[in-house]
C-alpha cells in the first residue's frame, strides 16, 4: 500500500511539473506570436505617448483603420482594437490609458457595427483580463485553456504562409488576402437606438467628457448584405448620463460606393490592407478633426 501511495504521489508530481512546463512554454509562444498580445504589451509600455486619436473596437477596427495613414495626415493615431473585443473591454482599455499616461488624446474613435456586433457583452478580452493591473490569477487563467483562440490563430499561422505574413502597423493588423463579396444589398436600417442604449458606450462617453476628449462613434462598413439604406449623418447620440457622442453611419450604402467588393475584403466584413487604406481616406474626408 505504501509503495502504491508513493507511486501515486510521484505521478501527481510529474503531472504537475509537466503541466506547468507545457503552460509556460505555450504562454511564452503566444506572447511572442499573437498579434493581440503584442499590441497589448506595447500599449502598456508606451514612453510618454502623445497620440491625438485612439481607436477602440473589435477586429473590424483592428483590420479597418489605418493609423499609419492617419498619422501621415497629421493625426497621430494608434489602433488599440483587438480581435473579439467587447465594448466593456474597450472601456477598460481607455480607463487604463487615461490613468497611466499624462497626455490625453483629443479624440477617441469607437468603431462598431450594429448589424454584426453586440454592444453589451459582459465578457473581458482574455489578453486584457490576464494582463490587468489588479487581476488575481486563478485556475481559470491556465494559459492552454484561457488562450484557446490564440492557439487557433497560432495553428492558422503554422499552416498558412499568407496568414503568417500579416503584420502590425500603428496597431492596425494588415493582410493582403482578397475574399470577394458577391452578397446583395438587403436595404437594412442602422440600429441607432442600439448605440443610445449601450451601457458601456455610455461609460466611455462619461470618461471622455471627464477628460474633455471628443468621442466619435463609427458604424464601420461591412459587406453588401450588412449595409444599410440610411443617411451617413452625422447623428448626435445622447445618453442617460447627459453626455453625448457624434455617430457616423459609414455602413451606409451611400458611403460604401468607394468599396470594390471583389478587391477590398479579406472575409467576414473585414477590410484587407488596401481596403482599409481606402476606407481611412474616405473617413478622413467626412470627419472634421480639429486639434488644439
Amino acid at each position: 500500500m505504501k509503495k502504491i501511495t508513493i507511486t501515486f504521489l510521484q505521478f501527481l508530481l510529474f503531472f504537475a511539473v509537466f503541466s506547468v512546463l507545457v503552460n509556460a512554454i505555450y504562454l511564452l509562444v503566444i506572447i511572442k506570436t499573437d498579434w493581440d498580445f503584442r499590441k497589448r504589451i506595447e500599449s502598456l509600455s508606451f514612453s510618454s505617448p502623445d497620440y491625438d486619436v485612439l481607436i477602440l473596437g473589435s477586429s473590424l477596427a483592428q483590420y479597418g483603420i489605418d493609423c499609419e495613414l492617419m498619422t501621415k495626415h497629421g493625426l497621430k493615431s494608434y489602433n488599440m482594437a483587438l480581435v473579439g473585443n467587447s465594448v466593456k473591454t474597450c472601456y477598460i482599455q481607455l480607463q487604463e490609458y487615461l490613468e497611466k499616461y499624462s497626455q490625453k488624446p483629443e479624440y477617441v474613435i469607437l468603431v462598431a457595427n450594429s448589424c454584426l456586433e453586440s454592444f453589451d457583452q459582459e465578457g473581458i478580452h482574455p489578453v486584457v483580463e490576464f494582463t490587468m493591473k489588479k487581476q488575481k490569477i486563478d485556475f481559470t487563467d491556465i494559459p492552454v485553456s484561457k488562450f484557446r483562440w490564440q492557439g487557433t490563430e497560432l495553428f492558422k499561422k503554422a499552416l498558412s504562409k499568407e496568414y503568417r505574413s500579416g503584420y502590425l502597423s500603428f496597431g492596425q493588423l494588415r493582410r493582403s488576402k482578397i475574399v470577394e463579396d458577391y452578397s446583395e444589398h438587403d436595404y437594412l436600417h442602422m440600429n441607432y437606438h442600439k448605440y443610445e442604449k449601450a451601457i458601456w458606450i455610455e461609460k466611455i462617453a462619461a470618461s471622455c467628457a471627464e477628460e474633455q476628449i471628443k468621442l466619435v462613434l463609427i458604424e464601420i462598413p461591412g459587406v453588401n448584405e450588412t449595409q444599410n439604406s440610411d443617411s451617413i449623418g452625422p447623428y448626435i447620440v445622447s445618453f442617460k448620463n447627459k453626455n453625448d457622442a457624434i455617430l457616423y453611419n459609414f455602413n451606409s450604402i451611400e458611403f460604401c460606393r468607394f468599396i470594390e467588393p471583389t478587391l477590398d475584403w479579406i472575409g467576414l466584413s473585414h477590410f484587407n490592407e488596401k481596403g482599409a487604406a481606402k476606407f481611412t481616406v474616405e473617413m478622413l474626408e467626412f470627419i472634421d478633426f480639429k486639434l488644439n
